[in-house]
C-alpha cells in the first residue's frame, strides 16, 4: 500500500505538468487569437481573475461555449 501511495506522489506532478500543457495547447489554438497570447486582451477581453470573478461558473461555460455576440 505504501508502495502505490509513494508512486501516486510521484506521479501526480507529472498529471499537473500535463494538464498545464493541455490547456496551454487548447488556448494557444481556440483563445488567443481573440484574448491575447497572455491573455491581456484584444479583439476580446482580458481573461485576468479579476475580470473573471464576477462570472459564475455555469455562466463561464456557456459564454465559452457559445461566445458572445460582438
Amino acid at each position: 500500500m505504501k508502495r502505490i501511495l509513494l508512486a501516486c506522489a510521484l506521479l501526480l506532478p507529472l498529471a499537473v505538468e500535463a494538464q498545464d500543457e493541455r490547456a496551454a495547447r487548447l488556448y494557444a489554438e481556440h483563445c488567443s487569437s481573440c484574448h491575447g497570447v497572455e491573455r491581456l486582451g484584444g479583439i476580446g477581453p482580458a481573461l485576468l481573475p479579476s475580470n473573471l470573478e464576477r462570472l459564475r461558473r455555469p455562466a463561464a461555460e456557456t459564454l465559452i461555449a457559445k461566445g458572445r455576440i460582438a
